[in-house]
């Protein structure tokens, strides 16, 4: 089971509250969201439990790619994401135009563990997540050994006009995924190369186009 949020609790508590979710595989409601664990539960709907998994995982998905990773009908998703925002069991934020669905409020990922975040949009901008197939290849570029110094030479390695890696560097700056004066991920990012958390970044073909 993997645990994608963390708990405003001392270190102690985190904990105590941790096993009690591994143990039992329930929800626990009211502490700045809704924690969640992967395990299914008998008196769920099994789209949901799917749904959980998948935002567990991989938070931020957007609708289309959860809908491509479970098969599911068009307005059966649907039906099933509405239902399980109004009850609280996930979370939706708008993000670089595309509506990304959470386990859980994005400000309680535990890859922002440590930052400073004041709300949920902003959160969840910080993350690599609602990217377009430009975006997504560079921030997977940028996470490999490989330094780039100049957009030039990341244009070149990538196969792309300069000015389309221009605009979308200058998106990955604003978002602050991109460190505003140097030419790689912001520190708060540094985790995923070994990161728990799977944002589909390395599955990331290379001959990838807008």
């Amino acid at each position: 089971m993997a645990l994608v949020h963390r708990l405003n609790f001392s270190p102690i508590g985190r904990g105590i509250f941790r096993s009690l979710t591994g143990l039992f595989g329930i929800p626990f409601v009211g502490f700045q969201g809704v924690i969640k664990g992967v395990i299914k539960n008998d008196w769920s709907h099994p789209l949901s439990d799917q749904i959980l998994t998948q935002l567990s995982n991989s938070p931020g998905l957007h609708f289309r790619e959860l809908q491509r990773r479970l098969g599911a009908a068009n307005g059966t998703l649907r039906h099933r994401l509405r239902k399980m925002k109004e009850s609280g069991e996930v979370f939706a934020q708008r993000t670089n135009g595309r509506l990304c669905y959470f386990a859980g409020p994005p400000i309680q990922l535990e890859i922002l563990d440590g930052i400073e975040v004041s709300n949920n949009a902003r959160a969840s901008s910080l993350l690599p997540i609602g990217l377009s197939k430009l975006q997504r290849r560079i921030v997977c570029e940028l996470i490999g050994s490989k330094i780039y110094t100049t957009q030039a030479d990341l244009a070149r390695s990538i196969g792309r006009s300069r000015s389309a890696v221009n605009s979308a560097v200058m998106v990955l700056r604003k978002r602050g995924i991109i460190h505003i004066e140097e030419l790689r991920l912001d520190d708060h990012l540094s985790c995923l190369s070994n990161s728990m958390l799977n944002y589909g970044l390395t599955e990331f073909g290379p001959d990838a186009s807008v």
